[in-house]
């Protein structure tokens, strides 16, 4: 299994991140983000992952009991060695750290979670549960699908609303899904038929 890194991340000593490559391994199987947290380091027993509606639900996670959180794409956590997962193949992973508090959130949005201003409401809930100040937030957008394969450009609207939320340290390498399917998982381009790609975003333990 094979995992990348992204550089704006790595200067965070407090976090772990990652982001699943492309694989002939069954991302779809159930033991697969388990498996995924265990080459990490982590529990596979003991992680948080959303049920992905695709609408503006973002939940603040303090335990787990394994399930994924119903009706949210966005999870949020001050809690240490307690791994965040979502999964995507064009959608975007976006990853905030708030380098104060400390707290993090990893957010799942595609088409539906952008126009519903997910990673907007995801910010405003981290004020409000951590009481973050968006001027202490990193953010980075993953690999996505871009505006060369994809009617609406997910990166400019992200950027957009980040920047609204007052979270102005954006990272955005604007790598596209479709444009590298050596790499990455398309589910546009490869017409619904391929795997997932898994981002993991953990507070390190002291």
């Amino acid at each position: 299994m094979q995992f990348e890194t992204f550089a704006p991340l790595l200067q965070f000593p407090f976090i772990t991140h990652a982001f699943t490559l492309r694989t002939n391994e069954d991302t779809k199987a159930d033991d697969f983000e388990g498996r995924a947290l265990a080459a990490l380091g982590f529990s596979p027993a003991r992680f948080a992952s959303a049920e992905q509606t695709h609408g503006s639900g973002a939940a603040v996670i303090f335990e787990t009991t394994g399930e994924r959180v119903p009706l949210v794409d966005a999870l949020a956590t001050s809690v240490r060695n307690l791994p965040l997962v979502i999964r995507c193949a064009d959608c975007a992973a976006v990853f905030i750290v708030d380098r104060r508090t400390p707290a993090i959130a990893l957010v799942h949005s595609g088409k539906k979670g952008t126009v519903a201003n997910i990673v907007g409401s995801t910010v405003t809930t981290m004020r409000q549960k951590f009481g973050t100040n968006p001027a202490d937030c990193t953010s980075f957008i993953s690999p996505s699908i871009g505006p060369c394969h994809y009617e609406m450009d997910l990166w400019s609207r992200l950027e957009h609303q980040l920047r609204q939320t007052g979270v102005s340290d954006i990272h955005n390498p604007r790598i596209c899904t479709a444009c590298h399917l050596d790499r990455y998982f398309s589910y546009r381009a490869e017409k619904g038929q391929t795997g997932r790609m898994f981002a993991v975003l953990a507070l390190a333990s002291p």
